[in-house]
């Protein structure tokens, strides 16, 4: 059975150890699971694996790939900063519990640019050998990697499923699987449900995003729902459905307000989820 979440972005732009009182929020709201934007590295890991356990919730990190974290960089410092960056996170995985880091972990955000063909071959085998290096980070933590295609403006590097599938096989690792988000999907791929069902038919899901095309919660906005919840039905997804919405200041935040308060927002969401998947 699927366990809703929600990421900890839907309140605060970077979590800290003032936001542990988040975690009980989410669970008060009816949330299973809760995803944690490694903006930064440094809280305390036992004090986030305690409040996950008291309130019966499994834990989610999410690596946030800004500029300047590309694993697939030219410059060799960048790529050492990088896996410095993505080793800290599967420390922090391992100290709160956490069995998941997902995100763009290839490059991510502020790298969208066009190469040589040589040069786009360079780029996507330094993800490749980059990533293997920290999946076998990763297993001795005991955490599996969750490769997420993101949007055009955001990076060049691996936008749909297609190009998710490629590197998840190229790197070969049985820890290293996908995450499939609504929202860049729906910027980037002809149709949804083709493209979920290619990353399920492959056994290779390992985390959903539950986003609305403009991060409203789910079912504010024109993400056929009736067309995804019943493929992760048919294929027996047990993972986490998690709501990644973001409040001012936060990445993919908006420049307008909804009209309802971030509690409203994750409520609305859950209510949603629930009934989708009823």
């Amino acid at each position: 059975m699927n366990r809703f979440g929600i990421n900890i972005w839907n309140w605060v732009p970077v979590f800290t150890d003032e936001h542990l009182n988040l975690i009980d929020r989410a669970a008060a709201i009816g949330f299973g699971a809760v995803e944690i934007g490694m903006n930064q590295v440094d809280f305390d890991y036992d004090a986030v694996r305690e409040r996950i356990a008291a309130n019966n919730l499994e834990l989610t990190l999410c690596a946030a790939m800004t500029k300047g974290r590309d694993i697939s960089n030219f410059d060799t410092e960048v790529r050492k900063q990088t896996k410095k960056y993505l080793s800290a996170c599967l420390r922090a995985a391992e100290g709160t519990g956490a069995r998941l880091l997902v995100g763009p972990l290839y490059a991510g955000g502020g790298k969208a640019h066009y190469l040589s063909a040589d040069d786009r071959k360079r780029e996507w085998e330094l993800a490749v050998s980059g990533l293997r290096e920290i999946a076998a980070i990763a297993g001795d933590c005991g955490v599996v990697l969750g490769i997420e295609p993101i949007n055009r403006y955001r990076t060049s590097v691996v936008n749909t499923v297609e190009q998710a599938l490629r590197l998840v096989a190229d790197i070969d690792q049985p820890n290293v699987k996908i995450l499939f988000d609504t929202y860049q999907a729906n910027i980037e791929e002809a149709d949804l449900g083709i493209a979920l069902e290619r990353v399920l038919k492959a056994g290779q899901l390992v985390h959903f995003h539950a986003c609305e095309n403009h991060r409203g919660a789910p079912g504010m906005g024109h993400i056929p729902w009736q067309q995804l919840v019943p493929l992760l039905k048919k294929y027996n997804y047990d993972g986490h459905v998690t709501i990644e919405a973001f409040v001012e200041g936060a990445l993919d935040a908006g420049w307008y307000d909804f009209g309802y308060t971030r509690d409203e927002m994750a409520a609305i969401g859950l209510r949603n989820l629930r009934k989708m998947f009823s």
